[in-house]
């Protein structure tokens, strides 16, 4: 695992005596969340979380899998790879990250530390997980208006790429088209694969679609409508035909 974070006994998690459970089956999901409260001096918010969720809520462990600092970059592990508890009714099949402090106050350097760990996610648990908000499961704030939107959005970065990154990208593109000969995107699949099909619909036809990873009703109709404007067959399925018109043409 490359992801560089600071570990438990580094920044001075509570032993409550109680131990973290494993995972019973692989994640399906990611939640990300915020904190509230300050965003200053991350590793005294950290511990503060820590024993409110520990001494006064009682719980095993502060609730959430990963926090990062927008402040300073700086990714914390929390309950790390065993199973989390900060989404009521979504833990044992969702792993989580929490934004120290609101999400209202997203920075550049929260959102590299919040890719950085949706990356080391999936090379942990596979290509398949989606990325959604914790008010997608309740009613709920969190994270925040300005992180549910940069979530919602694709989580984009802002964009210094040069014509000669393009091309690499297009040919990447291109070449994980073919791998959908066999197993084409349709509705129903889920992940990394998912988020970059809805990004790029919502690019090339302003398909307004939310970029959580999961290929549902809506991103049909906009393949759909999409394949409707070449000589593509019409049927909502993402191939590698479809693919390379989305990227190429």
């Amino acid at each position: 695992m490359g992801m560089q974070f600071i570990s438990r006994s580094e920044w001075g998690a509570i032993d409550s005596g109680k131990g973290l459970s494993n995972f019973r089956r692989v994640p399906v999901g990611i939640v990300v969340h915020h904190t509230t409260g300050s965003a200053s001096s991350p590793w005294d918010r950290i511990r503060q979380h820590d024993k409110y969720h520990v001494k006064t809520r009682g719980w095993n462990s502060i609730a959430y899998n990963w926090l990062v600092s927008g402040e300073t970059g700086e990714i914390f592990e929390g309950r790390g790879w065993k199973q989390g508890a900060a989404t009521k009714g979504q833990n044992s099949t969702t792993t989580s990250i929490s934004y120290i402090g609101s999400g209202d106050d997203l920075t550049e350097k929260g959102k590299e530390a919040i890719l950085t760990v949706i990356e080391a996610m999936r090379e942990q648990y596979g290509d398949h997980l989606w990325v959604k908000c914790h008010r997608d499961f309740g009613t709920t704030y969190c994270p925040g208006d300005g992180l549910a939107t940069w979530i919602k959005s694709g989580m984009p970065m802002t964009d210094s790429s040069t014509s000669l990154d393009w091309d690499v990208r297009l040919e990447e593109m291109e070449s994980l088209g073919v791998d959908f000969r066999r197993e084409p995107l349709r509705r129903g699949s889920k992940g990394k694969n998912v988020a970059v099909l809805q990004a790029r619909l919502n690019e090339r036809i302003n398909a307004q679609l939310v970029v959580d990873g999961v290929f549902g009703k809506l991103s049909e109709s906009a393949v759909r409508e999409f394949q409707s404007h070449y000589p593509i067959r019409v049927d909502g399925r993402v191939g590698p035909v479809t693919w390379r018109y989305l990227w190429t043409v």
